[in-house]
């Protein structure tokens, strides 16, 4: 069993939490509220426009000539893809009945969860000079993105004929370009561990940082998911 996984199962509540979120969950059913989308997307949005300074900060510290390129493949592929779909998925949603979240709209609200978090980005791009911090955050982020795809599939939830809002979101989540990148992080981190065991035989970087970002994913979903005006 890899260390990653241990550290998973060890934390199996939380990851369990994050990766069965009713959110989730009923975005992938297709019942996702347009009004509770358009509050988790302009949400994560905010995460969105950190992520590619973050994985910037990765490969500017990644010391494998092999893993920079992946790296900075992902770089090129969120800034297409991905990009594309915040934009014409809350475009979209303007033309639907947003009232319950006119205030969010008005006033750019940032949820305190979200705050906190993009606070911990901050920390990870500005202050921190870990590749094995850094990433073992990513790890972390994406694992859990692939793990309520996966959960949803495992019990069938993923409805027919979806619309694209939700379609494409799950599309860019699963699938083998992303297994396979999560999977690169995956190993990445169990490089650096196997790296760092002749200097230094502590592991503490590594679950400090997987445990609080996977506290952090889960308190996202749920502020997301419980946000009235």
């Amino acid at each position: 069993m890899t260390y990653l996984q241990q550290l998973i199962d060890k934390n199996r509540e939380e990851y369990n939490r994050a990766t069965r979120h009713p959110l989730t969950n009923e975005l992938c059913s297709g019942t996702l509220s347009d009004s509770k989308l358009y509050v988790y997307l302009t949400q994560d949005l905010n995460f969105f426009n950190y992520s590619l300074n973050l994985l910037g900060k990765v490969l500017a510290l990644c010391d494998d000539p092999t893993a920079s390129v992946r790296l900075a493949k992902q770089i090129g592929f969120l800034a297409e893809d991905e990009n594309d779909y915040f934009a014409d998925t809350l475009k979209e949603l303007e033309t639907r009945d947003l009232s319950s979240v006119a205030k969010m709209r008005k006033e750019s609200i940032v949820l305190p969860e979200v705050t906190q978090y993009i606070e911990y980005l901050k920390y990870l791009i500005n202050e921190s000079s870990s590749y094995s911090e850094l990433i073992t955050f990513c790890f972390v982020m994406e694992k859990v993105y692939l793990g309520w795809v996966e959960y949803n599939q495992d019990i069938n939830n993923i409805a027919k004929s979806l619309p694209e809002k939700f379609q494409t979101w799950i599309d860019l989540h699963s699938g083998d370009h992303f297994v396979e990148w999560v999977q690169f992080l995956n190993n990445e981190v169990e490089r650096c561990l196997k790296l760092n065991a002749a200097k230094d035989s502590s592991t503490e970087i590594y679950e400090s940082t997987f445990v609080k970002s996977l506290k952090l994913e889960s308190n996202f979903f749920e502020a997301c998911y419980l946000y009235k005006e």
